[in-house]
């Protein structure tokens, strides 16, 4: 992409201000190299460095700046490198390269103009673009949330109207469900498009959630600790599914007929890399074949592909499911993330190791 100064500096300095000063840079590099060729071959094609010049002027600032270059760089060719046929003067075949120097350095400028032109036309649009596509992706949002209230309604509403305590029960597992995705969309699509996520407090925010929607009255608690750290919103919405199937899971399978325990959640830098834990103390599975089937099992091997990481389960006094993250897959300072990553992971298949 063509770095527009003029465009970058227009609340800092007048506009002739920074044309002048991307043709002075032009100039600049022309003078450089001239005077590493002339300690070379001196005399050498007098005007071959007013090319280079006169396009990078013109990308960087526009046609004016290109056509100052052009003109101050075959100015100092014409003085101090061309040489003369006679005391005071050139020859005429010396004036006629020149001026067919610069009718060709004015079709580049020209050709450079427009490729700044169509570039800036482009970038734009595209631009014009992703507000458009942000603003149906908001009131896709919208209309997602109010579809989820709606439901929630209708079986709350058969729930209540239902006298069969098992029909109750399902019905009740199916709101929580709800709940829970209704609270987990809310927040992971919430979040900015620009700049890193902060994972720490978007983790914590989604266990309350989760702790609100999942966890049964009593008996069972849901804690979280996250080392500060940032990444890339893709991937974090990634993590964060991660996160809402394995609690989901631990608060169905680890806990049956009522029975009290713990659900740890922690996100910590490793030597590795970074890590997602979920672990509980419940009864634990027998083999990793029961996780791997069902439909959260299929969900879980999704997001694990899309967070580009490895999930691991170990069954020993309950269950520690793990995600392991590459060390490029968060930062501790916003600024690096921002700074150097793109909104985007890698797509690397789910595996699923036994421990």
């Amino acid at each position: 992409m063509v770095l527009d100064i003029p465009r970058l500096l227009s609340g800092i300095a007048p506009n002739w201000a920074s044309k002048s000063a991307c043709a002075l840079l032009g100039i600049g590099l022309a003078v450089v190299l001239r005077f590493i060729v002339e300690r070379i071959a001196p005399g050498a094609e007098p005007f071959a460095f007013v090319y280079p010049a006169a396009l990078m002027a013109t990308l960087l600032g526009g046609w004016e700046a290109g056509v100052g270059t052009m003109a101050v760089s075959e100015a100092l060719a014409w003085i101090f490198v061309m040489p003369k046929a006679a005391p005071g003067g050139h020859t005429q075949l010396q004036v006629a390269s020149t001026v067919l120097v610069t009718i060709t350095v004015i079709a580049v400028i020209a050709a450079g103009e427009g490729f700044r032109i169509a570039l800036q036309k482009i970038v734009a649009e595209r631009n014009a673009k992703l507000a458009e596509r942000e603003l149906l992706f908001r009131e896709l949002q919208h209309r997602v949330n109010n579809d989820f209230a709606l439901v929630n309604s209708l079986l709350d509403l058969q729930r209540r109207k239902s006298s069969d305590p098992e029909t109750r029960r399902a019905l009740e597992q199916a709101i929580g469900r709800i709940r829970s995705v209704a609270r987990v969309h809310q927040h992971l699509y919430t979040l900015p498009d620009i700049g890193a996520t902060d994972v720490r407090q978007y983790l914590r925010d989604l266990c309350a959630a989760l702790a609100e929607a999942t966890l049964p009255p009593a008996g069972v608690y849901l804690r979280c600790h996250c080392d500060e750290a940032y990444m890339p919103r893709s991937r974090a919405i990634a993590v964060g599914l991660v996160t809402n199937e394995l609690i989901t899971n631990a608060v169905k399978h680890a806990f049956p007929e009522d029975r009290e325990g713990d659900i740890d959640v922690r996100f910590e830098k490793t030597e590795t890399g970074w890590c997602l834990s979920v672990r509980d103390n419940g009864v634990g599975f027998p083999t990793a074949q029961q996780l791997k089937t069902g439909l959260g099992a299929g969900l879980i091997e999704e997001f694990v592909r899309q967070a580009g990481g490895t999930l691991s389960l170990e069954s020993s006094n309950g269950t520690i499911a793990r995600l392991a993250l590459p060390a490029n897959a968060a930062s501790p300072t916003p600024a690096k993330a921002s700074a150097t990553w793109l909104d985007g992971v890698p797509a690397r298949r789910a595996n699923w190791v036994k421990v």
